[in-house]
């Protein structure tokens, strides 16, 4: 199963299968039966449409998410992380901290969290995706280019979407997902907080669409129940979200953020720990 993590689409596609109207009864030989299978494959595979890391960020940093200092997860806590499990969602942390510092122009962080993500590819076997890319040169010879960093991370986001698929690891990609959802959320809270904004409370409410669809991800890859615990913690964050419901228009209020920013933070400092 292909998940899109790089995707500028924040909704979930679901592709209906279109009935044939002819009114002769289709011939089932092995190739109509291959290609349907190819055609469920090829929608399932599109269900559950993600958007990136950076994606998230921009769009947050035009609503008013500026750098705060000593909000990202220190590069070294790297070497706590020993279980693939672990390392996958710290990945995802590490990546929302990347996109963090590069949307605000905080160029040596980046390359920082470049290097703790380069070391945890090489724990998760992917390091080609480095490697083919020359990442850690482009990164630093484009100190202080904003567009040019934007578009190595963007790059990046490519050919590790390609990678897991390609490797038969399309499962991993909702869970580094999710570790980058949960930090950009907390970072997102967090800034709030600081400097309350009307335009970022809206983009952190906005948020359910894309966490709706993060469950649905994980919950379809998930076939031997190791996601158990995270997919919990994301439907008790949902919860938060249930007020919205009834209003499409409607935005989370101060309070409501300020409960909701509370279960991000104990999500994320549980995976960070």
């Amino acid at each position: 199963m292909k998940i899109n993590i790089i995707s500028i689409v924040f909704i979930c596609f679901v592709f209906a299968a279109c009935e044939d109207s002819t009114t002769e009864e289709p011939i089932e030989n092995e190739t109509t039966i291959e290609a349907t299978s190819d055609k469920i494959q090829q929608e399932e595979s599109l269900s559950y449409m993600l958007p990136s890391p950076l994606q998230i960020a921009e769009i947050f940093k035009n609503s008013g998410l500026n750098f705060v200092g000593d909000l990202t997860n220190p590069k070294e806590k790297i070497a706590s992380y020993n279980t693939k499990y672990n390392q996958k969602l710290n990945f995802g942390i590490y990546s929302a901290d990347m996109a963090y510092c590069i949307i605000n122009n905080q160029t040596q962080p980046a390359i920082d969290y470049l290097h703790n993500l380069k070391q945890l590819s090489e724990k998760l076997w992917m390091t080609d995706i480095f490697n083919s890319m020359g990442l850690s040169k482009r990164l630093e010879s484009n100190i202080g280019n904003h567009d040019s960093l934007t578009i190595i991370m963007a790059d990046l986001q490519i050919l590790l979407d390609d990678y897991l698929v390609d490797n038969g690891m399309g499962y991993t990609g909702p869970i580094i997902f999710a570790g980058a959802w949960i930090e950009t959320m907390y970072l997102g809270a967090e800034v709030n907080k600081t400097n309350s904004n009307e335009k970022l409370i809206y983009r952190l409410s906005e948020q359910a669409v894309v966490l709706d669809n993060l469950i649905k991800a994980l919950t379809q890859a998930d076939e031997d129940n190791d996601f158990t615990e995270l997919i919990t913690d994301l439907k008790k964050i949902d919860a938060h979200f249930d007020v919205l419901e009834t209003n499409e228009d409607a935005v989370l209020t101060e309070s409501q953020i300020n409960d909701l920013s509370i279960l991000i933070a104990q999500v994320r400092n549980k995976i960070i720990q």
